[in-house]
């Protein structure tokens, strides 16, 4: 086999036109200075906010980079085009609309026809889901646990999130194809862990349908992912776990000052970083019982993990790779063309 080298550009920009490489070199020399992504941010919502026509310059440029496009269709054409390298898609719906009953039912709605979709449109695809775009967050703040409401009406309030979360489930199991509950504010994650736990139990006993998503730089994530193991081989279920750093540093150092409590994250990268790679490290480990999404950018993290996966190559494990749509394609496309299962979060 050739050698894993992530410095092949060629294989890492194959599926660019010249045309798309100008463009992404032009957007990322932008991003690249703080003021000006500063200027232009706010140059980008007055012209969303007041419908300026000026929604080209946003969609030839940024938007094309990072997004699949606006609609089901314009996505699966980006499904398509990646599926030509190997690389699967994670579909990721960006929701939109107010925070209230009517935009939470869009959304839900939303999310089962995309896997309709996906089972007719794309081989192998994950559907990610965010459990905020379901249910009001200030309302999931209240409780640790499904069962913590102590009104009746709090407590079929969640029962109802449960519901969907199984019927969405329920659906992505019968087409074949897996679902990633995505992480958030650690001020809900004992909940989310909660009900995806209980999904977990529930859908995952022949393979990992449903995954659950840790974020490794809270202080408290290995001993969570050691019990989480536990509990699969006590309720003899299939464990799957998406890892990521994480994506709310910034706020959680914020609200925990402001609420007078430790950080529940750590205090530097380079411990996150060890985090992270002891998580990938135990999941590998116990690869028969866990499946696993290794979530990251970090390429010294995915090298990490394709030597521990040579090693154990023999136990077959049941392991992908993802980067977001627009980033890191050296790592997702020399992974794929190495015959490892990598993928592309693609928003639309």
């Amino acid at each position: 086999m050739e050698q894993l080298n992530f410095n092949n550009t060629e294989i890492a920009f194959q599926y660019k036109s010249n045309k798309a490489l100008n463009n992404t070199f032009f957007v990322f020399r932008l991003i690249q200075n703080p003021l000006l992504v500063k200027v232009l941010t706010q140059i980008t919502y007055a012209i969303l906010k007041l419908h300026l026509p000026l929604k080209w310059v946003l969609k030839n440029t940024v938007y094309k980079v990072f997004c699949a496009g606006a609609n089901r269709a314009e996505a699966a054409a980006t499904m398509q085009h990646l599926a030509k390298y190997k690389v699967q898609t994670v579909m990721d719906y960006v929701a939109e609309g107010d925070n209230d009953p009517a935009s939470f039912e869009k959304n839900y709605q939303t999310i089962l026809a995309n896997i309709q979709f996906l089972a007719q449109h794309a081989d192998k695809a994950v559907l990610a889901v965010k459990l905020s775009g379901l249910e009001d967050v200030s309302f999931l703040k209240k409780f640790k646990k499904l069962n913590d409401a102590q009104t009746l009406e709090d407590q079929n309030r969640l029962n109802a999130l449960l519901e969907k979360m199984d019927c969405i489930s329920n659906q992505v199991k019968s087409k074949g194809l897996i679902v990633y509950y995505d992480a958030e504010e650690y001020s809900t994650q004992s909940l989310f862990d909660d009900l995806v736990e209980k999904m977990m139990m529930k859908h995952n006993q022949d393979r990992a349908v449903v995954y659950n998503t840790l974020q490794m730089y809270l202080c408290d994530r290995i001993p969570f992912l050691k019990n989480c193991i536990s509990h699969a081989e006590q309720h003899q279920y299939v464990l799957g776990i998406k890892l990521v750093r994480g994506a709310y540093v910034e706020k959680e150092r914020i609200y925990a000052a402001n609420e007078g409590r430790t950080s529940p994250v750590f205090s530097t990268k380079e411990a996150t970083d060890a985090s992270f790679d002891e998580a990938v490290a135990i999941c590998l480990d116990h690869a028969d019982k866990v499946h696993t999404c290794i979530a990251t950018h970090n390429q010294e993290s995915v090298q990490k993990a394709c030597l521990k996966l040579y090693s154990i190559k023999n136990k077959k494990p049941v392991v992908a790779f993802s980067q977001l749509y627009g980033m890191s394609d050296h790592l997702s496309f020399n992974l794929a063309y190495h015959g490892f299962k990598a993928s592309k979060y693609v928003p639309y």
